[in-house]
Formats: structure tokens, C-alpha cells, sequence
């Protein structure tokens, strides 16, 4: 096992069993092309390759791990690629032949939230991602309206996916042991809120307009959505009737529908 580095924000999963709970919780089928994000020294790849999986594409930036790798896998389904997840092109990785790839990693706590932005991104490609994240995280990702934890990520992660919490993983399972505890979730790209509650998106509906007015909602976390929106919405506009009784509430109380019936009516 090498040292773990912490400027790349290494902890190692080193516990079997939580191995190949994650293993069994991807839920990989015969056929699947999967990503695996940081592999490290390939512990959680050795239980992903004894699945049915057709191809294993894993990208790592550390050069001792990319080593350990190259010296100790040798199935042929598996691909290194010496690079940085976040500057992958998804798409060009993807063969043609399958219509969306899989995903699964140990995600670096200092990069979460850009690792699940791109994925947000790349969903067109991808159909799920199995992550094993900070606690803290999955609580923000699964969180309810009206809570402390509710904000950005809750929103827009479970408008384009649905979020399950699958299991939480102790600190004590890594190597070193972070200060806090883990979870595994699963956010479904094929279930995002129109399709999940079998509704078709309306017509001209701007993902990228829908995210930054969400991004503009919460941009002070304790003004009201008639403060946060007035310097990018028209002040005329925000005195329309059907807009008005929004505009009092905070961001943390809206509901992902809601969020939509306001940028509807902001974008008429």
C-alpha cells in the first residue's frame, strides 16, 4: 500500500467488506461499460472487475498508484488512464455501441462538488454514479427543504437525478482514517424530476438558465429571494402577481418544483 498523499486527499478504502458492499451496490450488469473515478492502488477495481462488466476505464492523476496499477491488474477489460477525471471527455471514451456508461469512485473530499457538477454535465452519457463521499455531502445531496443542510446541490442534483443514501461507511474503514465518516449514494441520471414524475419538459426549458437561477437564489443564503434576484431580474417583473408571494420565502424553502414553476414564470 503506498503512503497516501494528502494534497490529492487520499483515504483509502481498505476494509473488504465495504469493498464489496459498493461492489454489489453498483449493481453492475452483463454488458456494462463502467468509470471508476481515483482507483488509488485498485482495491475497489479488483472487486469491480469480478463482476460481468464489459469494459472498466479508471482514471488516476497519482503516478505511485498509476504504477501499482499497471504492475498488478492485468484484465483485459481494464483501461488506466493517467489523467484527471475532470478534463475526461466522457463522450470520446464511450463507445458507440453503448448508449450511456456507468460510473463509480472514491471521490476526494476536496473535489466532490465539481466531480458531481461534471457529472451533472456529462449525464447524457452517463446513466449513474455510485459514489462514496464525505457524510456531510450525502446529507447535503439527500437533504429536505427548510433544513440546514438543503441548498445547491440539493436542488440540482436531485433535477437532473434522483439521490438515494445507501450506506454510511466509519472513518476507521481508511487508511489514514479521515476525521469524519463516509456514505455511499447513487444518483440515477435516468430519473431526473420530469422523468421520474412522468412529465414532459416544456418546451424552450433552459437547463443552463434553470441552474443559474437556482445558483442566484441561494447566493446569500439568509436574504430573501427578492434580494438575491433583484440584481439580475427586472424589478418590474418581480411585481407580478404570480411572482410576488415567492419573493418574501428564502431559497432553502423552496421545493424542486417549485424552483421550476418559478423559473417558468420568471422566463416568460
Amino acid at each position: 500500500m503506498i503512503k497516501a498523499k494528502k494534497s490529492l486527499g487520499q483515504h483509502f478504502l481498505v476494509d473488504t467488506a465495504a469493498l464489496k458492499r459498493i461492489a454489489e451496490a453498483a449493481n453492475i450488469r452483463d454488458g456494462d461499460e463502467v468509470i471508476e473515478i481515483g482507483p488509488g492502488t485498485g482495491l475497489l477495481t479488483r472487486e469491480l472487475l469480478r463482476t460481468e462488466l464489459k469494459r472498466l476505464i479508471a482514471y488516476e492523476v497519482d503516478d505511485r498508484a498509476i504504477e501499482v496499477l499497471q504492475q498488478e491488474i492485468h484484465d483485459p477489460r481494464f483501461e488506466l488512464r493517467h489523467e484527471d477525471f475532470l478534463q475526461a471527455d466522457v463522450q470520446a471514451v464511450r463507445r458507440s455501441d453503448v448508449p450511456t456508461m456507468r460510473v463509480v469512485g472514491n471521490i476526494p473530499y476536496y473535489i466532490t462538488s465539481p466531480i458531481i457538477f461534471k457529472l451533472i454535465d456529462d449525464r447524457k452519457f452517463i446513466s449513474d454514479a455510485v459514489l462514496l463521499v464525505q457524510l456531510e455531502v450525502a446529507e447535503r445531496l439527500t437533504a429536505e427543504p427548510r433544513t440546514k443542510a438543503y441548498g445547491i446541490p440539493s436542488v440540482l442534483t436531485n433535477f437532473f437525478g434522483e439521490v438515494e443514501f445507501l450506506f454510511k461507511i466509519k472513518a476507521e474503514s481508511f487508511r489514514p482514517a479521515p476525521k469524519v465518516d463516509s456514505a455511499l449514494i447513487r444518483i440515477d441520471f435516468a430519473k431526473g424530476y420530469f422523468e421520474r414524475n412522468q412529465l414532459s419538459k416544456p418546451e424552450g426549458f433552459d437547463d443552463e438558465a434553470f441552474r443559474k437561477l437556482v445558483r442566484t437564489s441561494f447566493g446569500m443564503r439568509r436574504k430573501t429571494l427578492r434580494n438575491n434576484l433583484k440584481a439580475v431580474v427586472d424589478e418590474a417583473l418581480l411585481k407580478e402577481a404570480e411572482i410576488a408571494p415567492f419573493l418574501p420565502r428564502r431559497a432553502e424553502e423552496l421545493t424542486v418544483e417549485e424552483f421550476i414553476r418559478l423559473y417558468r414564470l420568471i422566463s416568460k
